[in-house]
C-alpha cells in the first residue's frame, strides 16, 4: 500500500535529466546498473554535479554529470544568487560530498546568511547569539559577505572565483566592500563555521564492522569500499536534542509477514531483470538517484520567488529547509548504524537463512542499481526528501496555487501534490532494488518529525525582548 503523506493539490513539476548518466543499456549479466562514477547515487555514495546559474563562471570545473537546472526569475535576490553558487560547488564532482555531507554544507551557508541578515533586521531569531550591527549596515551586503565567507572556507580551492563573485555581487547591488554589513556578515559566517568545526563531521568516516556481521539480517559491505560515514549519526545536530531523538522502532523481524511482503515485492519489481517493472518506473528510479539537495532546492527557489517576501523571510525559509535536511541526515544515520539491517541484495541471495517460510532465496538476484554501502533501515533519501518538502508544505501549503518547475535535462516528473512526490521517492527506491518498503516509509515519517521539530524550535519570529532578537 502506498503511503499518502500529504493530500491536497499542488501543481508541482520537477524534472531531472540523466542524459549523461552513463547507465549502460545492457549491463553485463549479474551486474547492477551503475550511474557514471561522477554521478551521485545513494548506491555509489558520492556526488553528482550540477551546472547552475552563477555570476562568474570558474574555468576548468569539469563534471561527470552536467545538469542544467531551470531556475526562477530571481534577478536581484542575493539569497538566490548565493544559494545557486552553494549548490553548484556542493555538487561538483571534485567536492566529493556524499548526500549527508551536502546537507551540512548547505545548512552552514544558509544559516550564515540568515544570521547575517536577521542580526541586522531583528525580524527572526538568529541561530547564534549576535551583537547589534551598526545602524547603516546593509542586510544585502551582510548576506553576500556571509555566503562568500562560508563558501570560501568550505571550498578553499575555489577562493579566486568566489572572491571575483563577491565583488561582482556587491557591485551589482550598488554596494561596496566598505559597507558595515560586509564585516557583520563575515562575522556571522565565521561564528557558524567555528561552531560546526567541532561537530564530529570530520571524524565520521572510519573503519566499521557491524556487530554480528555475517548473521542473517545484519548488514555487511558487498564490495571492498568502506561503510559510508558510520559516525554521521554522532554528528552534533543543528536543532534536534540528539541524533536519536526520533530513532524509529526496529525493522521488521525476519520471520514476520511484513518482512516477507517487503521481500517479495522488491524481489520482483526491483530486480535488474524484472519483467514487471515498466520503463516509466525505471525512469522514476533513475530520477531519484539524484540526491535530495538538487531535487528539493529547486522547488524551494521557485516557491520563494513566487512570493513578495522580504530579505529576512527569504533567508529564513532557505535556512529552515536546509536545517531540516541536515538534521534528518543525522537522525537517519543514527538509526542506520543502530540497527545495521541488511540490504535487499544479500537478503534475497541468502533468503534460505532468514527463517521465513514465505521467502525463497535467489542466489543470483541483482538489483536495478548497485547496492549502497551503508545499512538499509531507514531510507536516507525519503528522510531527507520528506524533511525538505515538509518545510515547504508548512510555509506554502500543500497547494500554493502555482506550478513549480524544476528541470534537470530531459527526465521530468510532475506531481499534483507534495505527497505524490514523496510517494514517488518511496516507490523509486523499491524499483531501484535498494530499499524495502518499510525502510522507505519509516524514513519518510522520520523526516517529517524532524522538519516539524526544526520549524517549531529554530529561527522563530522575534518578539520584543526575545532571545537572539535584541
Amino acid at each position: 500500500m502506498k503511503t499518502k503523506l500529504l493530500r491536497n493539490k499542488l501543481a508541482l513539476v520537477v524534472g531531472l535529466s540523466v542524459a549523461l548518466l552513463g547507465v549502460p543499456a545492457s549491463p553485463a549479466p549479474g551486474k547492477a546498473m551503475v550511474a557514471s562514477p561522477m554521478a551521485y547515487s545513494e548506491s555509489l555514495g558520492g556526488p553528482f554535479t550540477v551546472t547552475a546559474q552563477k555570476l562568474i563562471a570558474a574555468p576548468g570545473e569539469a563534471s561527470g554529470w552536467n545538469l542544467m537546472m531551470a531556475q526562477p526569475a530571481s534577478a536581484g535576490d542575493v539569497v538566490f544568487e548565493w544559494n545557486q553558487e552553494a549548490v553548484r560547488l556542493t555538487l561538483l564532482t571534485s567536492s566529493n560530498l556524499a548526500p549527508v555531507q551536502q546537507t551540512r554544507t548547505m545548512a552552514i551557508v544558509q544559516v550564515a546568511m540568515h544570521d547575517a541578515v536577521n542580526g541586522i533586521t531583528r525580524k527572526f531569531q538568529t541561530y547564534l547569539e549576535s551583537n547589534p550591527a551598526s545602524g547603516n549596515a546593509s542586510p544585502d551586503a551582510a548576506a553576500i559577505a556571509a555566503a562568500h565567507h562560508a563558501l570560501r572556507n568550505l571550498f578553499p580551492t575555489h577562493v579566486a572565483s568566489l572572491d571575483t563573485m563577491f565583488l561582482a555581487s556587491l557591485a551589482a547591488h550598488g554596494l561596496s566592500v566598505n559597507d558595515p554589513g560586509v564585516g557583520y556578515g563575515q562575522s556571522a559566517a565565521a561564528a557558524i563555521l567555528a561552531l560546526r568545526a567541532t561537530d564530529g563531521a570530520a571524524v565520521a568516516q572510519y573503519p566499521y564492522t557491524a556487530p554480528g556481521a555475517g548473521n542473517p539480517g545484519v548488514w555487511v559491505p558487498l564490495t571492498t569500499a568502506p561503510a559510508l560515514l558510520p559516525g554521521w549519526g554522532n554528528v552534533t545536530p543543528w536543532v534536534l536534542r540528539s541524533g536519536s531523538q526520533f530513532r524509529p522502532e526496529a525493522p521488521p523481524a525476519l520471520d514476520s509477514e511484513q518482512y516477507a511482503r517487503d521481500y517479495n515485492e522488491i524481489k520482483e519489481i526491483g530486480a535488474l531483470n524484472s519483467t514487471t517493472r515498466t520503463a516509466e518506473q525505471t525512469r522514476i528510479a533513475t530520477f531519484w538517484l539524484a540526491s535530495p539537495t538538487p531535487i528539493w532546492n529547486q522547488p524551494l527557489t521557485q516557491l520563494v520567488a513566487s512570493q513578495d517576501f522580504d530579505l529576512s523571510t527569504r533567508t529564513r525559509i532557505y535556512a529552515l529547509v536546509h536545517l531540516a535536511a541536515a538534521d534528518a541526515s543525522i537522525a537517519c544515520w543514527d538509526a542506520k548504524y543502530a540497527y545495521n539491517f541488511w540490504r535487499p541484495q544479500p537478503a534475497i541471495r541468502r533468503g534460505d537463512e532468514d527463517g521465513n517460510n514465505a521467502t525463497t532465496a535467489d542466489p543470483m538476484w541483482t538489483p536495478l542499481f548497485a547496492t549502497p554501502r551503508h545499512p538499509e533501515y531507514p531510507s536516507g533519501h525519503t528522510a531527507n526528501s520528506t524533511a525538505m518538502a515538509t518545510i515547504l508544505e508548512l510555509f506554502f501549503g500543500d497547494a500554493p496555487g502555482i506550478p513549480v518547475t524544476s528541470t534537470v535535462g530531459t527526465i521530468t516528473r510532475q506531481w499534483d501534490t507534495f505527497g505524490e512526490g514523496l510517494d514517488e521517492v518511496i516507490e523509486a527506491r523499491i524499483y531501484s532494488g535498494i530499499h524495502f518498503r518499510t525502510a522507505d516509509e519509516v524514513g519518510s515519517r522520520q523526516g517529517r518529525q524532524v522538519a516539524r521539530f526544526v520549524l517549531t524550535h529554530a529561527l522563530r519570529p522575534c518578539r520584543k525582548g526575545g532571545s537572539r532578537c535584541s
